[in-house]
């Protein structure tokens, strides 16, 4: 994970948030950027990121 990190991080700090991720992808590559460690969505799938994006 890198310095996206923080971002997780500051979504989780206030307890309003049960999980949070942020993923990206580009024409060649799909990525879990950062995940709330032992939340669900740090096993996130490229599949599972596109039924998300579609709700």
């Amino acid at each position: 994970m890198s310095s996206w990190q923080s971002y997780v991080d500051n979504l989780m700090s206030d307890g309003c948030c049960q999980d949070s991720a942020i993923v990206g992808c580009n024409s060649d590559s799909k990525y879990v950027w950062a995940a709330q460690e032992g939340g669900t969505f740090v096993n996130i799938t490229v599949n599972t990121r596109y039924e998300l994006h579609s709700l």
